[in-house]
């Protein structure tokens, strides 16, 4: 183990003072008293500060030279063209003042009112005078690599209009070029210091039999994924993420479908952080009702068509990921990078969506409806089986009997050709949907209510809410919780923070530990490390 680091607080006597700077030069020097602090070597917790490393065997990560970042691009250009660095804007001041515009929270109409004030346009003298003339200049800095483009679907339906003929209705997928989004986020110079391009294997003690798993290089997947590519591979694991959106709910009727793209190779603090703006907006998937299909062929044919503009929208990280392309990374240096799905965060229904799945079976494994929850080991689906059911149930008559027990639907899903993708191990479990609000309050409250002997259990639980001593850091129910009608994520929390001591001894000793193993795997499901 390393000696215990030290922190020196102090040194001992005075230095050497400046004599035009210090009032009290010639005075006698005050010594000031050394502390020695002891840190430690192990955080709270019990994992230790620095974990022992096992770096990949081989070249992973390797260099092909020097190449040019975003910004040394933009540079270039500029000075090709005789602009000022600062250009648009006049100076570094005005650039200064146009960034604390844009970060400062803002709203245009203030931003407005301040840059028509006497005082600004008086003793400022910005170049741009009004909030339609500063973003009109914002829009001429430069741009990412990926504009936005649209690609327009032609829905024939089953449905026939007073022509005669089959309905139609025509939908748009917006998008960006996938590849060109990698490319933007691993040149970005702003991610050098948060950004890997190997995997590493940490522990938590010298022997190596403690692993210890945080960011997404430390785990098993990049590992695996790594011994299967040529030795001087650098994986970009791709995460995706998407949810479907409602923007007006009494009028209107309008909805958006973002997906959005992120990369494992950067640091998890860095790539949560939205100012980091490690995380890009991929695309807008079409949200069409499809009303030239019959209501029977409706929903499955809106299944279809988010495949395919899944399929569209990622089909340039396919070739890449199967031969690797040149990039320029935040370091400067030159890689064969390999992108490859490896998460895909969205709830449940959107899981089962993207795994071809109806609603009420597990998108992960092939265990059926009613033996959910039930104490017992299922192993996660096969890709490459899936989507011989799914080829079969598309193309032939006959439809293997795995389609009806998997609760499969006859689609062509969209990562059935990405290479080394595995889309059951890609999605993440949804912490909202699945643990506070499914197994904390559709299932563990309702129990424990139902478990309360000799009376009503949920106005039992509703007294013990009310008589709940206040606390700053906790939320007084004082009309108990049974009629709480708008639960959100903050609901779940705040009740799970009290919800052991309230019902401790309404009901049997095994249903409070039964409570406190729930509530403490929730919370173990909330560390940011693993062991």
């Amino acid at each position: 183990m390393p000696d215990p680091e030290r922190h020196c607080e102090g040194q001992a006597g005075a230095g050497a003072a400046n004599a035009d700077s210090d009032p009290d030069v010639g005075r006698p020097a005050q010594r000031r008293r050394v502390e020695v602090e002891e840190v430690a070597d192990e955080e709270e917790g019990g994992l230790p500060r620095r974990p022992w490393l096992e770096d990949f065997p081989g070249d992973a990560g390797k260099t092909f030279g020097r190449g040019e970042t975003s910004f040394e691009r933009i540079r270039r250009r500029k000075e090709a063209a005789g602009e000022a660095l600062w250009a648009p804007f006049e100076c570094q001041e005005e650039w200064e003042l146009a960034e604390w515009l844009v970060t400062s929270g803002l709203t245009q109409s203030n931003i407005d009112k301040f840059l028509k004030l006497k005082i600004t346009q008086t003793r400022t003298h910005p170049s741009f005078r009004s909030n339609y003339l500063f973003y009109k200049m914002v829009d001429e800095l430069p741009g990412g690599l990926a504009s936005w483009k649209v690609e327009v679907f032609d829905a024939v339906g089953d449905e026939m209009g007073e022509d005669g003929k089959p309905k139609r209705e025509r939908v748009e997928l917006w998008k960006r070029d996938a590849l060109d989004c990698v490319r933007e986020l691993f040149e970005n110079p702003l991610f050098r210091d948060h950004i890997r391009y190997a995997p590493e294997k940490q522990y938590a003690d010298h022997a190596g039999e403690s692993h210890v798993y945080n960011n997404m290089w430390t785990g098993n997947w990049w590992w695996d994924v790594q011994m299967k590519l040529p030795n001087d591979a650098t994986v970009a694991p791709i995460i995706l993420a998407s949810d479907k959106t409602t923007l007006s709910r009494m009028s209107g009727d309008k909805s958006a479908w973002p997906v959005y793209l992120t990369l494992g190779n950067f640091d998890q603090n860095t790539r949560r952080k939205p100012s980091s703006h490690a995380t890009v907006l991929l695309g807008y998937l079409p949200v069409a009702k499809l009303e030239c299909f019959s209501e029977k062929k409706r929903a499955l044919e809106g299944y279809r068509l988010f495949h395919q503009c899944m399929r569209t929208l990622l089909e340039p990280l396919m070739a890449a990921g199967r031969d690797g392309v040149m990039m320029t990374c935040a370091d400067g240096f030159i890689r064969r990078v390999f992108p490859i799905i490896a998460a895909y965060i969205a709830d449940h229904p959107e899981q089962c969506l993207v795994s071809a799945c109806q609603e009420n079976y597990c998108p992960k494994c092939p265990v059926s409806p009613d033996k959910r929850g039930e104490p017992s080991v299922s192993a996660l689906k096969d890709p490459a089986r899936v989507s011989e059911v799914l080829n079969s149930a598309a193309h032939d008559d006959w439809k293997p009997p795995e389609f009806s027990q998997w609760g499969l639907r006859a689609v062509e899903p969209f990562w059935r050709d990405f290479p080394h993708c595995n889309i059951f191990t890609a999605l993440t479990p949804d912490i909202l949907h699945q643990l506070h609000k499914g197994v904390f309050k559709d299932h563990l409250v309702s129990w424990v209510t139902k478990a309360i002997p000799d009376g009503d259990g949920a106005d039992e639980i509703d007294k013990r809410f009310m008589a709940m001593p206040r606390h700053s850091d906790l939320r007084h129910f004082k009309k108990g919780i049974s009629l709480v009608s708008q639960w959100t994520g903050t609901e779940y929390k705040n009740m799970e923070k009290v919800f052991l001591g309230t019902m401790a001894g309404a009901a049997d000793e095994r249903v409070t530990r039964a409570v406190r193993a729930v509530l403490d795997f929730i919370y173990y499901a909330h560390f940011e490390t693993h062991t």
